[in-house]
């Protein structure tokens, strides 16, 4: 079933150029644009003193590094091979051929626009949104199964969750011990 719905994705590239060329940016370059955004919002904190925003962009760079480890874990732990490797696929720009599951592209967005909700709800909507696109263009240029891609987002809400229950509050005084620490050295 996995396969089929790969197929069903992955025979739409090299139908049509332009989809083919959005479909690439957004496997490609998407993703850097969401981390351009965490940074802008930390640096959006520093302007207007907001320490409620630097902490915001912090957790969601921690907590996207945290689901990054762990899919690393799991994708030496759980090895499947990426479609390419033993498949005719549509591949539409090349990659190295190391572990498909779960994917690194879809983890990241989705922590990223998971992470930023207490920063901008529309934001993080609409970047929940561009995840699901990147993780569909991953299935499109021929480098996805749709499970890892579910899969990533499925790692990617346990682990919020609880990093929300257990570590978001931790992280915060930690970081606001730390803060003041630079402040005082810089002073």
């Amino acid at each position: 079933m996995n396969m089929d719905f790969f197929r069903l994705i992955n025979n739409l590239a090299n139908k049509n150029v332009v989809m083919d060329k959005i479909m690439i940016f957004f496997s490609k370059d998407v993703p850097y644009i969401f981390m351009a955004i965490t940074a802008i919002v930390f640096f959006v904190g520093i302007i207007n003193k907001k320490d409620e925003y630097r902490k915001i962009a912090f957790n969601t760079f921690l907590i996207t590094l945290i689901n990054l480890i762990i899919s690393f874990i799991i994708g030496n732990i759980y090895y499947v091979n990426r479609p390419f490797v033993n498949n005719k696929v549509n591949l539409l720009m090349t990659h190295p051929a190391d572990a498909s599951f779960p994917s690194d592209h879809a983890t990241g967005t989705m922590s990223i626009a998971l992470g930023l909700r207490r920063y901008n709800k529309m934001l993080s909507i609409i970047l929940m949104v561009l995840s699901l696109i990147v993780g569909f263009s991953r299935i499109y240029v021929g480098h996805h199964y749709p499970l890892d891609i579910i899969g990533a987002y499925i790692i990617v809400a346990i682990t919020g969750h609880i990093y929300d229950l257990k570590l978001r509050d931790k992280v915060n005084r930690l970081y606001d011990v730390v803060e003041k620490k630079i402040v005082a050295i810089r002073l």
